[in-house]
């Protein structure tokens, strides 16, 4: 089997929209947010891109919250990918309610291109603790609540592990060997092939199956 044969054999099917929340507070600083970026950019090739499979978006919080990229902007792999890696670092507190909140009432709503009845997963990278605990697990309750699924990822030794822990969905799916949080010792870790295989397993046991004739991974015409 050649190498591109394989690559799509591997390649995630069926129908999600995924939102990436990346903290990007001044203790994260600019190299290490480029190195989350860059995972982020290897995650999101492991799935086909279009409108009948998997929407990608990416959202960035400090003291404030932003999207960078909505769910409905690109519908190609390539395009997708360059998008993630320009994101510009910014620097800040760390209010990760107040991403959380975006999340839920911005980023997955249908103007955005959150797709109707298609599953929603939100994945959260942080290094620290935020700036109002309380705020923020009441905030990933209610995005949970919703009908959300969180991927918590802890990155480094400053995380509170329960305020992560917290925030992820908790495992049901036999089928899904891993549960929904992370703890990564550092940046550079986040670049590991079993991180990056780790988030596409838990995020790809979510969402209906396609037929293959029903593939679309091409640039989007507006």
């Amino acid at each position: 089997m050649s190498s591109q044969s394989k690559l799509e054999k591997d390649r995630c099917e069926g129908k999600r929209d995924i939102v990436f929340l990346l903290d990007m507070s001044g203790s994260v600083g600019r190299n290490n947010f480029q190195i989350m970026l860059n995972t982020v950019a290897s995650i999101a090739d492991n799935f086909y891109i279009g409108p009948y499979n998997t929407q990608i978006g990416v959202d960035v919080f400090s003291t404030s919250v932003k999207t960078s990229i909505k769910l409905k902007d690109y519908n190609n792999r390539y395009y997708l990918e360059r998008a993630i890696k320009r994101i510009k670092y910014q620097g800040g507190l760390t209010n990760t309610y107040r991403g959380l909140n975006h999340v839920q009432y911005n980023s997955f709503s249908y103007r955005y291109g959150h797709r109707y009845n298609v599953p929603r997963i939100a994945i959260v990278l942080t290094d620290g603790k935020s700036q109002h605990k309380s705020k923020t697990l009441n905030a990933a309750r209610s995005l949970k609540n919703a009908g959300v699924k969180i991927f918590a990822v802890g990155i480094g030794s400053g995380v509170d592990w329960s305020e992560v822990n917290g925030m992820a969905s908790t495992r049901r799916k036999r089928a899904v060997k891993r549960g929904w949080s992370a703890r990564v010792r550092n940046f550079r870790k986040l670049s590991k092939p079993s991180f990056r295989h780790q988030i596409t397993e838990v995020a790809c046991s979510v969402g209906s199956v396609i037929k293959q004739h029903d593939r679309f991974d091409g640039l989007r015409v507006n």
